[in-house]
């Protein structure tokens, strides 16, 4: 008898490129993954894999994995349909940088496993460009990030909110002038700019090379939260999201800065696949889009002020 369990591991043998990482996407060992395609390929009386490479489908298997992969959507969206959400219990592997991870992330899980309290999240955070060429190779199921122009991609892309950002120094390091400060008086302080795997660095370095400004002083981490650090100890200028760290400027820790070199905000989606799991979490993730400080932030730093 065919069984779900077995084209599942077909399929994510084959999208994986082995039997290790379709065992380890499973939660199952590798045994049992060989085991369900081969009880399969004796079911079906046809080799779904190459007999020398286990990892590479056959021609008939090439031919049936588009249907495989419509049985598992349909399989989530038969239950989705069927309001029995919460009995989803696989594992989600979600992707995001760290500006989610520092606002809103634990609003999305809070949210998520309303809806799926069985389910297995596993977030990772990085950059980026580290984070797309996983969702690409199927390491992840959604990755949400500024937006990206690539072509020809096979996910669902949903716009969740913007992120704006300002430049940010000691309070002592530049004199106030009405009307802001042109940007090369700005950047004669060192530049504090994120790691090279982050578009927001990107898009800063390309606004910086656009104005003809030349400058070689720069300081690369791959911490926000290291960067308002050092900005706050007089190391430089940094250009850091607005709302976030609003607390360093209330705190006189940091000041904003006006200038001729202003981005436009950020724009973030959630790529993601089709199954309905993941619709419905890129649904979730478009409601609790915050890029404020979180309110368990707020209320730790009005406590605080209190005292």
């Amino acid at each position: 008898m065919l069984t779900l369990k077995q084209v599942e591991a077909v399929y994510w043998v084959s999208t994986l490129g082995s039997f290790n990482a379709a065992a380890d996407r499973l939660n199952a060992t590798q045994s049992t993954i060989s085991k369900r395609i081969l009880d399969l390929e004796a079911f079906l009386g046809i080799d779904v894999f190459e007999r020398n490479n286990r990892a590479q489908l056959t021609l008939k298997g090439r031919e049936l994995l588009g249907d495989f992969e419509k049985m598992l959507e349909l399989q989530q969206s038969v239950v989705s349909r069927a309001g029995n959400e919460s009995s989803y219990s696989g594992r989600f592997r979600l992707g995001v940088t760290e500006m989610v991870a520092l606002t809103w992330l634990p609003a999305l899980i809070s949210e998520v496993r309303k809806v799926y309290p069985l389910i297995v999240l596993e977030p990772k955070v990085d950059h980026t460009t580290k984070l797309w060429p996983q969702m690409a190779s199927h390491l992840l199921d959604m990755v949400i990030c500024p937006h990206l122009q690539t072509e020809g991609h096979l996910f669902e892309t949903v716009q969740l909110g913007f992120m704006d950002s300002s430049w940010m120094c000691r309070p002592d390091l530049l004199d106030d002038r009405k009307g802001g400060l042109p940007i090369e008086d700005v950047l004669r302080l060192p530049l504090l700019t994120y790691s090279e795997g982050s578009l927001l660095h990107q898009r800063l370095l390309k606004a910086i090379a656009a104005a003809n400004i030349w400058h070689d002083n720069t300081i690369v981490c791959n911490s926000m939260i290291a960067l308002a650090e050092l900005a706050s100890a007089g190391l430089g200028v940094t250009y850091l999201p607005r709302e976030y760290f609003s607390s360093y400027v209330e705190s006189g820790n940091l000041r904003t800065i006006q200038t001729s070199l202003v981005l436009p905000p950020l724009e973030y989606t959630a790529v993601h696949r089709s199954d309905a799991v993941s619709v419905r979490i890129a649904d979730i993730a478009r409601s609790v889009c915050d890029f404020g400080r979180p309110r368990w932030h707020r209320r730790q730093t009005d406590t605080a002020a209190v005292s």
